[in-house]
């Protein structure tokens, strides 16, 4: 069948808007859409469901975040109630080499083969820094923003806490709590309610009774953004760490979006194009104000509470890889160097198997290591097998931090 043209940023009016589920980020999205009077659902995490849709469909060549959201959309839409006439399916897209610019284009082509060609796709690209969604672009962006600016936050309480935690699910009754406190915020337009949802976070955590137990090796988590982010794609791989002795600071979904902020800039001014140029510097201004409203109530409470600038994390890595290359392997090198900087004790790479920018930082990895006094460096890959022996790779890889952390202190 002829591939449809249903792939576009916008968003039609009376349809729902139907979001892949990455982390409780896609809630989150869910949830700003709502406040500007968009139907949406957040699908619900994948599982091995999915995974078997996905792999059914593709070639095996895809990497896992491909065969996943694949699988969420078609089950989705073979389910009773879907109506594919009142559907918009929300996956984002880039420029650059990695695979992940194709997605859509192969999720359309699979849609139209299963008789689904009346569903849109809307395909926001990071080269605009996602531009033009929908009818109310700039509220959105704005929404949007505050909204991962806040679920950050709350992550980072909950990955700081978590290991001390005294009595078993307490902090996960917390972070449940907080989510649905924030996500109201969001749909109630953000500004100083998500301010006060933050702040009531902030309190509750700082009550979390803790086992007065010593400081735990802090373990970087770095890598691709969908497969460090996704529970199901990276084998529960926080809740691995934590219960093997370690604390995990993971790098943030802001990191990204201020990357996707910084790009169109930086290649806007060295073009010449400098009306462009000024409106990125802008925005990056107005989401840096936004961030130390939204951090400033539980900054006491974190380890690493501000996001670095993107264009100091770009002079990081430039000493090992030319930032212009724009994969996310800069991103993975430069976040893993700034919390080494920071304190870890252990770096953690995980990428999605066969990844481009996941097998350059790996190859690139052992010089940064070399430089950073080597510090224990793990890369893990993943490709929906459910690998046996990470558990062991994790083992070892602990034991080496916490070697580390007493040698270093």
């Amino acid at each position: 069948m002829m591939a449809s043209t249903h792939v576009s940023t916008g968003v039609s009016a009376g349809k729902t808007v139907y979001i892949p589920y990455i982390s409780d980020h896609s809630l989150m999205m869910q949830a700003v859409l709502e406040h500007l009077g968009v139907r949406a659902e957040a699908l619900p995490p994948p599982d091995d469901v999915s995974a078997k849709i996905g792999l059914d469909l593709v070639l095996g060549k895809e990497c896992a975040p491909c065969l996943i959201t694949v699988g969420d959309m078609i089950r989705r839409a073979k389910a009773p109630d879907f109506d594919p006439s009142r559907a918009v399916m929300l996956m984002p897209t880039a420029p650059g080499p990695c695979r992940f610019g194709q997605y859509s284009v192969l999720q359309r082509r699979l849609l139209d083969e299963h008789g689904l060609a009346g569903v849109e796709l809307a395909s926001p690209t990071s080269g605009n820094s996602y531009q033009g969604l929908g009818d109310h672009p700039l509220r959105l962006r704005r929404l949007a923003w505050d909204g991962a600016v806040a679920l950050d936050l709350l992550q980072q309480l909950l990955h700081r806490f978590r290991p001390y935690e005294r009595d078993k699910g307490a902090a996960d009754a917390l972070y449940a709590a907080g989510l649905q406190r924030i996500l109201n915020a969001v749909r109630t337009g953000g500004g100083k309610p998500l301010q006060k949802a933050l702040a009531r976070c902030g309190d509750q955590f700082a009550a979390l009774p803790l086992t007065g137990q010593e400081s735990k090796p802090l373990i970087g988590l770095v890598g691709e953004i969908y497969v460090r982010f996704n529970a199901y794609t990276n084998q529960d791989i926080i809740r691995r760490i934590e219960e093997l002795g370690g604390e995990v600071m993971l790098a943030s979904m802001m990191e990204w979006l201020y990357l996707t902020t910084y790009n169109p800039g930086y290649y806007a001014k060295r073009k010449g194009r400098y009306t462009t140029y000024v409106v990125m510097k802008l925005t990056e201004t107005y989401q840096r104000y936004r961030e130390h409203a939204l951090t400033r109530s539980v900054a006491h409470l974190l380890r690493h509470a501000y996001e670095r600038p993107t264009s100091e994390l770009v002079a990081l890595v430039r000493p090992y890889l030319a930032p212009e290359i724009q994969t996310e392997a800069v991103l993975t090198l430069a976040k893993a160097i700034e919390l080494a900087h920071l304190g870890a004790s252990g770096i953690l790479a995980v990428m999605p198997f066969s990844c481009m920018p996941g097998l350059i930082t790996a190859a690139i990895a052992p010089r940064v290591r070399a430089d950073l006094d080597n510090i224990p460096w793990l890369d893990l890959s993943f490709d929906l097998q459910k690998a046996t022996n990470i558990q062991t790779r994790l083992e070892a890889f602990i034991y080496q931090a916490q070697h580390f952390q007493r040698r270093r202190t």
